[in-house]
């Protein structure tokens, strides 16, 4: 992968981010109550300071808000009237509607310079119908029922109290109060632990606000491990990129949700945010490396929007929110050339293309009891004999530290692989003749107690017992490397391949990886299925798996061909997925959204890298319901819009089956995508670079 060189960083102080003053974090505005503990001690004061209550170290209180019976509702229904626009084209709209009998507003998209029109106010969804239908019949044709905040005046409550734990009740401020420990942390029961200042106050609803204040680097610090922790994604670069976004984005949106009593909220509707209890080491080193670094345009701070994962390519903003962003423009998530390092099998290996016969079995013997020159489809194809049989035995039986016996000369060769590791003395007592009776044929073997054993233990198949032809030495060796994981069961080392040829398993730092000279060469298929290579061009990133020798270095290296491909964005789960809907639950998950009495069928328009621009559901009736951006995952119930479908079946009893990919808006920096680019070597800046095109970096000192 070629990237481009790493500008130098513009140190001048930007106006617009300089001297940033705290950020108040919303952490909940639901609950009536909190328990609360102080870390070494501490008071609860009124907002000003004034102490009101002492409490000792690890005492608890409960601060409740006795609200008078039911609360107002947070939220009510609205018609969104057709994507985000323009500020020009929401006041043409809004006149539009009134010409018709309509009393509309506008409502500013948090992350874009566009505006949604939303008209009518109603307490449930079904309410909005009228409205919907007269201006679906009128010739709009993007209509969606929202659910939007609804302004309301401070409830008037009893009283806020405090119950200590000897259940003694304290009248507090209904202004609310500041809980000040002697220590560093304040506790929230049920919640976690948080820095700087929490306060606790009603809220219009007749709930209670809790408000954490703090100063952008500590809010950074449960940011980033939530948004992007070091155990999923553990790369600096990746990590020190998704510092600067998440500090630019606050920076951007400070005041967001100023009509609560707060900046931002701690969910993924803002950032999401863990205070103190979700701080990790390695994401407290890139905020402290990049501290005071700001992505910009035109010497203000962009709109840093990212996502889990992008599907392979990002997205144009005036696809989602509208309006345009130059730094928010779709960008690949694959590399022009993908990093490989080389690799060859140290011994001659078959050029089969297909190797049905290879088996994790059978590669774990070559690592200590088979020459390579076995795994051949004609060898393994013959008749086992004994003496095929005899060195491999010798070899495991030495490597367990078994008494070395020679196999029977009589019976059956299965059997007498069992017996020369002594699998016959467990069956006395435990097999009965009714389970040989049940697993077995009638005429075969003579041992059927052991053989039951092998059965009911996986190690042959049933089948193998009334076989016509002579057990292959396939088979042989098969049930062979069973009886060896018996006994000493074993896992393959596993672990992704860093540029420096260095391994990380998952949840651990990079190692080294030994090889032998010998080398086995092999890989996997997303089935499962191996086949030996002679060498392999392996992608930085993929998944390794390794049987180390007697010696300690790796005999065979198994790579995995990725199942989500060569892109940046492969190492999420939800890089690609599948998502199954009957009839009936796809309609209830459509009928969240908007109101249509059966679905006749889905429309969609795409963009070239997949995206679904534009979709229109037609309904029982005929009529078209058209959604786009953000609307169309959330009317499917879908984690992305990159998604194509297929059904089985007709009326009542069709199936709907969803194949998409990422996670996401698709806008902005590909969470995913940086890791995936950082293992390839790239810094946090060309990562930033990518994802936001034409942005620049600033420093406030």
């Amino acid at each position: 992968m070629k990237l481009s060189p790493v500008p130098a960083l513009i140190l001048s102080c930007l106006p617009a981010v300089a001297a940033q003053p705290p950020l108040r974090i919303g952490l909940d505005t639901q609950a009536t109550e909190w328990v609360v503990s102080l870390e070494g001690g501490g008071q609860i004061c009124d907002r000003a300071g004034k102490p009101l209550l002492k409490l000792a170290s690890d005492e608890k209180v409960r601060i409740w808000w006795d609200s008078r019976g039911v609360s107002d509702p947070t939220a009510e229904y609205r018609i969104q009237v057709g994507r985000p626009h323009s500020a020009a084209e929401a006041a043409a709209l809004m006149k539009r509607l009134k010409d018709l009998g309509e009393m509309p507003d506008r409502v500013k998209v948090p992350d874009a310079d566009t505006w949604r029109v939303l008209t009518g106010h109603f307490r449930e969804a079904a309410q909005a119908e009228p409205v919907l239908q007269k201006l679906q019949d009128l010739g709009f044709d993007e209509l969606w029922v929202a659910s939007e905040s609804k302004p309301s005046e401070p409830r008037k409550g009893r009283a806020l109290y405090a119950v200590t734990d000897r259940y003694d009740r304290r009248a507090l401020p209904l202004a609310g109060v500041w809980l000040k420990p002697a220590g560093e942390l304040v506790t929230l029961g049920g919640k976690g632990r948080y820095r700087g200042k929490v306060e606790i106050f009603p809220n219009a609803q007749g709930r209670l606000t809790v408000v954490n204040t703090l100063d952008l680097e500590t809010y950074l610090r449960g940011v980033v491990p939530k948004e992007m922790g070091a155990w999923e994604f553990p790369s600096l670069e990746a990590l020190k990129a998704q510092a600067v976004a998440a500090r630019t984005y606050a920076v951007a949106n400070r005041g967001k949700r100023a009509a609560d009593g707060f900046d931002m909220g701690d969910t993924v509707a803002d950032q999401v945010y863990g205070g103190r209890d979700g701080e990790q080491s390695l994401t407290d080193r890139a905020i402290q490396e990049t501290e005071g670094l700001f992505a910009t345009y035109g010497g203000k701070p962009i709109q840093a929007l990212f996502m889990a994962n992008c599907g392979g390519h990002t997205t144009d903003v005036a696809h989602v929110f509208g309006g345009d962003a130059p730094y928010l423009k779709a960008v690949p998530c694959y590399p022009a050339r993908p990093l490989t390092l080389p690799y060859a099998s140290g011994v001659p290996v078959t050029t089969e293309a297909r190797q049905p016969w290879l088996s994790w079995e059978l590669l774990r013997l070559a690592s200590v009891a088979i020459p390579v020159e076995v795994l051949t489809g004609d060898r393994l194809a013959r008749p086992a004999t004994r003496e095929d049989l005899a060195q491999p035995v010798r070899l495991l039986q030495q490597h367990l530290a078994l008494e070395v016996r020679p196999l029977a000369r009589e019976g059956h060769l299965i059997l007498a692989l069992a017996r020369a590791f002594g699998f016959h003395r467990v069956v006395e007592g435990q097999e009965r003749p009714q389970d040989a009776a049940y697993f077995l044929p009638d005429a075969l073997p003579e041992d059927r107690l052991l053989a039951t054993f092998l059965t009911r233990r996986g190690v042959v198949p049933a089948a193998l017992w009334s076989a016509s032809t002579p057990v292959s030495l396939r088979e042989a060796l098969q049930a062979l490397g069973r009886l060896w994981q018996e006994l000493e069961p074993f896992t393959p080392g596993e672990g992704s391949l860093l540029m420096d040829r260095q391994v990380r398993r998952k949840r651990g730092g990079p190692e080294t990886l030994a090889l032998a000279p010998n080398l086995l060469l092999a890989e996997e298929a997303p089935d499962g299925s191996l086949r030996l290579v002679p060498k392999a061009d392996i992608q930085v990133g993929d998944r390794l798996k390794w049987i180390p020798g007697e010696e300690g270095p790796a005999q065979v290296l198994v790579r995995r061909l990725d199942p989500d491909g060569a892109a940046w964005d492969r190492y999420n789960p939800t890089a690609h997925w599948r998502v199954e809907y009957t009839e009936a639950d796809l309609l209830a998950t459509v009928r969240k959204r908007i109101k249509v009495a059966g679905i006749r069928e889905l429309r969609a328009q795409y963009n070239d890298q997949g995206r679904v621009l534009d979709l229109t559901l037609v309904d029982a009736q005929g009529a078209p319901h058209r959604v786009r951006g953000m609307h169309i995952r959330g009317l499917l119930g879908l984690k992305d819009n990159v998604f194509r479908w297929l059904t089985v079946g007709q009326g009542a009893q069709r199936r709907w089956i969803f194949y998409g990919r990422g996670w996401g808006h698709g806008l902005g920096m590909c969470q995913t995508g940086a890791y995936g680019m950082a293992l390839e070597g790239a810094t946090f800046t060309q990562v930033l670079q990518h994802y936001y095109p034409g942005m620049t970096l600033q420093r406030v000192d």
